[in-house]
């Protein structure tokens, strides 16, 4: 079997990272869609108690669409920054293991908003979710900074990074925010995923011409 020419290379290509990271991603998604629990037929009987548990539950349904938006901008920018890659080097394998490792973990600080959203206890679980989308942003900022190998113009690398760490700021202090208002907290890492979202956000820089 003849050796990469380069060294350094984990593989030939982006693409089996990029398969492995869409599975993770798929099945990230998919889990959150179980923590919305169907009332029971013995306790919501009729229309009206039907009715009545289905509202109950507009927390599942909250964190439900945050989550999926968190995850679907992740995995957007994720393969638009493979796109970019040429070489995948040992590190990038890494540090992309473990933004999946945030990705994979998401769906348990929304099963917690969604439990304790209005309770007393909702407090801190809004800070564990806030906490997980800042480690998800740090993350995702290495492994921008992992996989652009010098190949993008300075003043764009410069712009990308501050947007990136713009998000891991806002949602390190939701942390300490969600004590004092914990709806104002989600609706800044809403507002995050929401701006990441729109395409002059979610485009990363093309790499500087030769």
């Amino acid at each position: 079997m003849t050796e990469p020419s380069n060294p350094t290379a984990f593989f030939r290509s982006p693409g089996r990272l990029e398969a492995f990271s869409d599975g993770v991603f798929a099945i990230a998604i998919t889990l959150l869609i179980l923590e919305i629990k169907v009332p029971s037929a013995h306790d919501a009987s009729t229309v009206p108690e039907l009715w009545r548990a289905l509202l109950e539950r507009w927390p599942s349904y909250f964190a439900f669409l945050l989550s999926f938006l968190t995850i679907f901008v992740a995995w957007s920018g994720h393969h638009l920054m493979m796109q970019q890659v040429k070489t995948v080097t040992l590190p990038l394998v890494w540090v992309n293991a473990f933004f999946l490792l945030v990705i994979t973990f998401l769906p348990f600080p929304t099963a917690l908003v969604a439990e304790h959203l209005t309770s007393l206890s909702g407090s801190l679980a809004v800070a564990v979710y806030a906490a997980t989308n800042a480690f998800s942003s740090l993350m995702y900022l290495c492994l921008y900074n992992v996989s652009n190998q010098g190949r993008t113009e300075p003043n764009r690398l410069r712009y990308a990074r501050l947007n990136a760490l713009g998000g891991v700021a806002i949602c390190t202090a939701c942390i300490g925010l969600a004590f004092v208002s914990k709806g104002l907290a989600l609706l800044l890492i809403a507002a995050v995923w929401v701006w990441w979202s729109l395409p002059q956000r979610a485009e990363v820089p093309q790499p500087a011409s030769d």
